[in-house]
């Protein structure tokens, strides 16, 4: 049976050493071709194929590769497990103090609460991109070059989308946490120089907190209002998920239309 899901462990170079699981997943027929593959990369890796503990779901991203084989549509997706106990660090650009509370709960102690987002795109971009183009077949260029992720996950997608507009050239952000980062994300949003065309995707469930999410959808708003003047509205879909709440099994039913997008000139 073809393997389709390559892990690798790294060690982290820009944080210390950690260390993190690498998954590499390949379209149907992979071996059997000589095509060369656009390339998603994705956080919270270790749910895009298995089920997570808390949901009990998964995205279901080879449902979804599969399903879009059959229209030729195929990509290499690349997911980064997050770390059990600093996820919210590895994915934020600014410490807030929501992200100190939220860290303190956990608990990390004071001295190593820190934003670590540049840290971990150091990995991605000088250790994870040089092993997957290394590797295997990949369309190289930031046109086939892609990020995604949900909740901070896709808070950390929108950052290193557009800090990294030269590497990718579409976003995926699926329920992202605004609310941990939201005024010091749009300080950068007003602030940093569009040089490169870019697509962006964002959605949000109308019950992300099991409740009908008002603040949630206000937030939406206010991001898709910020990005739609920096890079044009032709260039942004945005979604709500009607009755969806925040998890794996809302994403993954999101998932293909994103996927969709990725091709879409």
């Amino acid at each position: 049976m073809e393997n389709r899901v390559i892990v690798k462990e790294f060690s982290i170079d820009s944080l210390d050493d950690r260390k993190k699981n690498v998954r590499v997943i390949l379209p149907i027929g992979y071996n059997d071709s000589t095509k060369k593959y656009p390339v998603l990369y994705m956080h919270d890796g270790q749910n895009l194929v298995d089920k997570a503990f808390y949901s009990g779901s998964s995205w279901e991203v080879m449902r979804t590769m599969d399903e879009f084989h059959q229209q030729k549509k195929d990509m290499i997706i690349v997911g980064m497990d997050c770390d059990e106990k600093k996820r919210i660090l590895e994915y934020s650009p600014f410490v807030t103090k929501e992200v100190i509370k939220y860290m303190r709960r956990i608990p990390v102690p004071e001295n190593e609460i820190r934003a670590e987002a540049d840290l971990y795109a150091d990995f991605i971009i000088n250790q994870v991109k040089p092993y997957v183009d290394g590797e295997f077949r990949t369309k190289k260029d930031r046109d086939n070059t892609f990020i995604a992720g949900s909740s901070c996950g896709g808070m950390i997608s929108i950052y290193l989308g557009i800090k990294h507009q030269d590497l990718f050239s579409i976003i995926g952000a699926f329920s992202p946490a605004y609310w941990c980062l939201r005024k010091k994300m749009n300080e950068f949003l007003e602030s940093v120089e569009m040089k490169f065309p870019l697509k962006v995707y964002h959605d949000m469930g109308t019950k992300e907190n099991r409740l009908f999410s008002f603040k949630y959808m206000v937030l939406q708003k206010e991001f898709h209002n910020i990005i739609c003047r920096r890079i044009g509205s032709e260039n942004v879909m945005m979604r709500v998920g009607k009755g969806d709440l925040h998890n794996e099994f809302a994403w993954a039913k999101r998932f293909p239309e994103f996927y969709a997008y990725c091709f879409s000139k």
